[in-house]
């Protein structure tokens, strides 16, 4: 504690990556505490007659929007830390080598990132309140939420708030997992190469565990909610085979752009992704955990959609709140998909700078050697861009196969289906690219440092 008072100074918190790191918190707090407060709206809607026939199903909805959103967020804030981390190496290694215990180390190295970060989730409840307003105007149910229902309870409002604080304590740390291997630790940040045996075996396991949910959820004679849950698991367990697959799938890629590679842009980038292959997946997995919501999403939004076109006034009315499932589903999907985009955007912006940060001393030598700082940066972007196609197209792949076996192929081509999936692929694309653009300042800072 005596360490902190030396090392961290008002400079470590009005510095530009400090207000990077607050308002990428910021963002994060504003949104997940919208979709809290979006879960918290559907447990009772009294304004809404019958709303008990349909409560558990949209509570459970709601549910899985929020569970969603969770894999951006964490990523948001692993980019975030590790953004704060990169810039502080030369004092960490200097505490390291003058004999600090790891513990000392690890307590400087979060706390700064810490408390810009703490700020940015306080004012995110601010943004909050403030976003809620214009979303009490989406209908469903055939009503809009209202403002009040949005409005979540103290208690919720605080739990909340602290599993954020959670998440940051949590992402700090593993930011550093790398830093602080041993004295010099700080300064190379290396880890041993290792065949993934253990991920091989992971990807095996799910995909079984995938295909056994599925299985289950395609029995007769089940009640719908028994289906429901199990066709929800069978999502659940291909993300995490997406998520797990994707790292062995960023090595793949990187080996074969190296071999092929014809231009210092592309064989260079083909590097950094070999270098840190779980790195660069971080940063387009929140692009392929939406396209494969995408495209189920879409394929069981045309399903539910269909079904209600073919029924007359008189059916419509019997159903009740019934009769909205499909343009609710629907409204939730984009809802959900623009969120998520906003947290992707903002967490490939910090991881880029992160990167950039943490690889300053091999720009400024290429810059003294030659390159040029626009080739620089053609290269960050290229390594985060050039994985985003091969990722897409096997969360489509994966997310299509899953959505044939669940729906017909009427609502696999169905308009709705179509227009969802090519916005999520044409729109998060053009988004991540734009939102890289903002870190070339960075390089040419970086590189401008006289040697």
């Amino acid at each position: 504690m005596n360490i902190l008072s030396t090392v961290l100074t008002r400079q470590s918190f009005t510095s530009a990556t400090a207000r990077l790191v607050a308002i990428a918190f910021f963002a994060c707090s504003t949104l997940f505490l919208t979709v809290a407060a979006g879960a918290w709206a559907f447990i009772d809607r009294p304004d809404v007659e019958r709303y008990a026939e349909v409560a558990e199903l949209y509570r459970m909805l709601a549910i899985l929007a929020t569970v969603f959103l969770v894999v951006p967020a964490v990523s948001l804030g692993v980019a975030s830390a590790k953004l704060s981390a990169r810039r502080q190496d030369e004092r960490l290694s200097t505490l390291s080598l003058l004999g600090a215990s790891k513990g000392t180390v690890r307590l400087v190295a979060v706390a700064e990132p810490f408390v810009p970060a703490a700020a940015g989730i306080l004012a995110g409840i601010a943004g909050y309140f403030l976003l809620a307003y214009p979303l009490s105007f989406i209908v469903f149910t055939g009503e809009p939420l209202g403002y009040s229902a949005l409005i979540m309870p103290v208690w919720l409002l605080a739990g909340v708030v602290v599993g954020l604080l959670l998440i940051c304590l949590l992402a700090a740390l593993i930011g550093l997992r790398k830093v602080v291997v041993s004295p010099l630790g700080v300064r190379t940040r290396s880890l041993g190469r290792k065949f993934p045996l253990a991920r091989v075996i992971t990807v095996v396991v799910l995909a079984l565990g995938a295909l056994g949910a599925f299985a289950f959820s395609q029995q007769d004679g089940q009640r719908q909610m028994v289906t429901v849950i199990a066709s929800i698991v069978t999502i659940g367990v291909v993300l995490l085979l997406i998520n797990v697959l994707g790292v062995l799938i960023m090595r793949i890629h990187a080996a074969i752009s190296g071999r092929i590679a014809r231009r210092p842009v592309s064989m260079l980038s083909a590097s950094m992704i070999a270098d840190a292959p779980a790195q660069y997946w971080r940063r387009v997995a929140g692009l392929a955990l939406i396209t494969f919501i995408a495209v189920v999403g879409g394929t069981g939004t045309a399903m539910m959609r269909g079904n209600e076109g073919t029924m007359s006034p008189a059916e419509l009315e019997a159903l009740g709140p019934l009769q909205y499932t499909g343009d609710d589903v629907f409204t939730g999907l984009i809802l959900t998909l623009a969120i998520a985009f906003v947290l992707i955007v903002v967490s490939a912006t910090i991881n880029q700078a992160a990167d950039i940060l943490d690889r300053a001393t091999t720009y400024r030598e290429l810059h003294a050697a030659g390159m040029s700082q626009a080739m620089m940066h053609r290269v960050t972007v290229s390594a985060v861009m050039s994985p985003i196609v091969l990722v897409t197209f096997v969360s489509l792949l994966l997310g299509g196969l899953l959505a044939a076996a669940m729906a017909s192929a009427g609502d696999l081509t169905d308009s709705t289906t179509i227009t969802v999936v090519a916005a999520v692929l044409v729109g998060g694309i053009a988004m991540v690219w734009l939102g890289l653009q903002f870190t070339r300042p960075l390089v040419r800072r970086v590189t401008a440092v006289t040697a």
